[in-house]
Formats: C-alpha cells, structure tokens, sequence
C-alpha cells in the first residue's frame, strides 16, 4: 500500500505525531482479546478506564485521576495524601504510559493531563474485572 493512501502515521505511538490524534485516525481496531486483558492486568489501569467510562469529560489532571484511583482501590472516600501520592507517581512512571502506548488515552506528561479516547471493549472488560473482583 502507498503511504498516500494510508491515513496512519508513520511514526510510533506516543510520538508527536500521534498525539491528537483519534484511534481511528491513527489506524487503530478494537483491541484484540490478549491486548485487553494485558491493559487490564492491573487494578490501577481498570481504574483509570473506569473513572473515564464513568465521567461526563474525556479530560482531566493526573491528580484528580489519582485521587479517583486511590478512591476505588481503598473502598473509602477519606484518603490521605501519602496514598493519593503513591497512586499519582505509580500512574505517571507506569500505568498512563502504558494505556498511552496502547491508544487508549493521550497522557500528557509536561502539562499532567489525560485525554481519554474512549473504547467500549477495554470499558467493558474493565468493567466485568471490577465486579469480579469486589
């Protein structure tokens, strides 16, 4: 296929070029079975696609996820800043990352924003993985 005829980049996800871009302007399909369930191996990652699949905005700060994030994991509103931190650094060094790389949000590590895309696969097995595990 000429690469005028293909809509995708041409560089690597995560790359300036990519940043903006929707999943299917990027070229991407729904996620197949293994990716899923290798996105949602941890209970950090389902939760950051549960707190998007929940909210009316496809954007927020890495603070107000880690907050929702350290929320869900301990059952509790009333947390303290220590676990609000330990989730913040764990998502920004690995998970965000990660579900970047995969196209299913654009983390923004200068302005520590998120822009979350949306995908209804990885929504719903996120979703199955918590009631599974409560």
């Amino acid at each position: 296929m000429h690469a005028s005829m293909s809509k995708q980049p041409t560089s690597e996800p995560g790359s300036d070029e990519w940043r903006g871009m929707t999943p299917r302007e990027r070229g991407l399909t729904e996620p197949m079975v293994d990716e899923v369930f290798g996105l949602l191996a941890d209970w950090r990652r389902r939760a950051v696609c549960r707190y998007f699949a929940d909210s009316a905005t496809p954007t927020a700060a890495v603070t107000t996820i880690a907050t929702a994030v350290a929320q869900r994991g301990t059952g509790r509103a009333g947390i303290t800043d220590t676990e609000v931190s330990t989730v913040r650094e764990a998502l920004v060094e690995e998970h965000l990352p990660h579900l970047d790389r995969a196209g299913v949000l654009d983390f923004d590590e200068r302005s520590e924003s998120v822009r979350y895309w949306g995908q209804p696969t990885v929504e719903k097995w996120a979703e199955h993985a918590d009631e599974l595990s409560r």
